[in-house]
C-alpha cells in the first residue's frame, strides 16, 4: 500500500475516533449531586427544547461526515448513528444529571444524516475555482451579516402582553433558593412588593426602556448556583426578569426572543460582586440600561456596557453560566472565526472578494449597534482574522492535494 494511501486511511480513522470521543465525552459525563433521571418520551422538551434539539443535531454532524470518509454512507451509516444514540440514551438513565429522551435519539440521527449530506456538498464546493469560488466567498460574507442581524434580533427583550406578577426568593426546582431577605424593590420611581402588578403595561414599558431596578436586601449564605432573589413572571408562569446571586457573581436575566422560541438564554453578570459580602450584610442593587448597554451595581461594585455581541451566538445553543470569562471570550472569538472561514476558503483575486471583505468589515464595525448588539470587541476582530487565515490555509491545502492527484 502506498504511503499516501496509508496516511489517508489513518487520518480518516482519526476523524472517526475524534467524533466518537467527543460524543461520548459530551453525553456520558455525570453531574455530581444530581438525581438519576427518568426517560422522557417527548421530542422537543422543556423551555429550551429547540436549543437542546439543535445541539444534539450538531453533535452528530461530525460523526456522519467521518462515517462517509470511512466508506459508510446512506441509510446504513445513519442507522448505525441512530443505534449509537439509542445506546447512549439508555446508558444515561443510570448517569446522574443526564436527561435521556426520545428527542435526543431523533436529532442525533438527523445530525448524522446532515453530516453525510454536508460532507458530500463540501467536497463538491471545495473544487470550485475562479468566479464560482469568489461568488461563494461573497455569499459567505452576506451570510455573516444575516447571522449577525438574526443574533441581535433573537437577543432583544420579548415581553408578552399579559398580566405580570413579582415574587421574592421563589423556590424553583432547577435553581438554588435565595437565603437572604428582600427589604424593598422599585422599578423606575414606582416601589412594588410581591403581587400581581395593577398596571402591567407600565411595568412592561419600564423593563423595555431599561428603567432602573433597585433592590435593598440582606445577604444570605453564599449561593452554590443561581439563586433568584426577584422574579417577574407573566400569567402563564414564564420568567420575564430574574435577578439574584450566583456564587460570587450578581446576575440579571431579561427574557429575550430567543427564550420565547425555546432557545437558550445568556445572562448579564457583575462578576465578583459578592466576593466580600457576608451573610447579613446589606445589599444595595441597581440594574439599568444606558444607551451603550446595561449597568449592574451591587454596593460599591459596578460594571457598565454589559450586553451581547456578534460572538454571543454560541450561547443561544448552549449557555453554561459557570464558564470562566476567558473561555466565554474564546468561544465568542471562535464563533466569529467559524463564520469567516468560508470567506477565506473561497477568496480569490477578483472583485467579488473585495466586495465580500468590505461587507465583512461593515458587518463587524457598523451592523452590531443597528442590530441591538454591543460593538465588536477586539478578541472577535482577531477571531475574524484567524478565521480568514484558516480558510485561506485550507484553500491552499485543498489546491495542493488536487495538484498531487493530477
Amino acid at each position: 500500500m502506498p504511503a499516501t494511501d496509508a496516511s489517508s486511511i489513518s487520518i480518516r480513522r482519526l476523524m472517526l475516533g475524534v467524533a466518537l470521543g467527543l460524543i461520548l465525552l459530551a453525553t456520558l459525563t455525570p453531574f455530581p449531586g444530581a438525581r438519576l433521571p427518568d426517560f422522557v418520551g417527548c421530542v422537543i422538551c422543556g423551555m429550551r427544547g429547540w436549543s437542546d434539539a439543535l445541539v444534539n443535531l450538531i453533535l452528530f454532524v461530525p460523526l456522519g461526515a467521518a462515517l462517509l470518509a470511512n466508506g459508510r454512507t446512506g441509510p446504513r451509516a445513519v442507522g448505525l448513528a441512530g443505534l449509537l444514540s439509542a445506546g447512549i440514551e439508555l446508558a444515561q438513565i443510570f448517569i446522574p444529571g443526564r436527561d435521556p429522551s426520545l428527542g435526543d435519539v431523533c436529532f442525533n440521527t438527523l445530525g448524522a444524516a446532515v453530516g453525510q449530506v454536508t460532507a458530500v456538498l463540501a467536497l463538491k464546493l471545495a473544487a470550485c475555482s475562479g468566479r464560482a469560488a469568489t461568488r461563494l466567498s461573497l455569499v459567505s460574507a452576506i451570510g455573516v451579516a444575516v447571522v449577525t442581524a438574526v443574533t441581535g434580533w433573537l437577543l432583544l427583550p420579548a415581553l408578552p402582553l399579559s398580566a405580570l406578577s413579582a415574587w421574592y426568593s421563589p423556590d424553583r426546582p432547577d435553581l438554588e433558593l435565595f437565603r437572604g431577605r428582600v427589604i424593598s424593590t422599585s422599578l423606575g420611581s414606582v416601589p412594588f412588593r410581591t403581587s400581581v402588578f395593577p398596571n402591567p403595561d407600565e411595568v412592561r414599558r419600564s423593563l423595555l426602556t431599561g428603567a432602573p431596578l433597585r433592590i435593598v436586601a440582606l445577604a444570605g449564605a453564599r449561593a452554590r448556583a443561581l439563586a433568584p432573589m426577584l422574579v417577574i413572571e407573566d400569567e402563564d408562569g414564564n420568567e420575564l426578569l430574574l435577578t439574584g446571586p450566583d456564587r460570587d457573581d450578581w446576575v440579571l436575566r431579561l427574557r429575550t426572543r430567543a427564550a420565547s422560541l425555546r432557545l437558550d438564554q445568556p445572562d448579564l453578570r457583575l462578576r465578583g460582586a459578592l466576593t466580600r459580602v457576608a451573610p447579613g450584610d446589606t445589599l444595595r442593587i441597581e440594574a439599568r440600561r444606558d444607551p451603550d448597554g446595561y449597568c449592574l451595581r451591587v454596593n460599591e461594585t459596578q460594571a457598565c456596557r454589559l450586553g451581547f455581541t456578534i460572538g454571543s451566538g454560541w450561547a443561544l445553543l448552549l449557555y453554561l453560566r459557570h464558564f470562566p470569562p476567558w473561555l466565554q471570550r474564546l468561544l465568542g472569538a471562535g464563533w466569529v472565526a467559524g463564520m469567516v472561514v468560508p470567506i477565506g476558503f473561497w477568496a480569490r483575486k477578483r472583485w467579488e472578494t473585495v466586495v465580500g471583505g468590505s461587507l465583512l468589515f461593515i458587518t463587524l464595525a457598523l451592523l452590531p449597534p443597528l442590530a441591538g448588539l454591543l460593538p465588536t470587541p477586539g478578541a472577535q476582530w482577531l477571531g475574524a482574522g484567524v478565521g480568514g487565515l484558516i480558510g485561506y490555509g485550507l484553500q491552499l491545502l485543498t489546491a495542493g492535494v488536487h495538484d498531487r492527484r493530477t
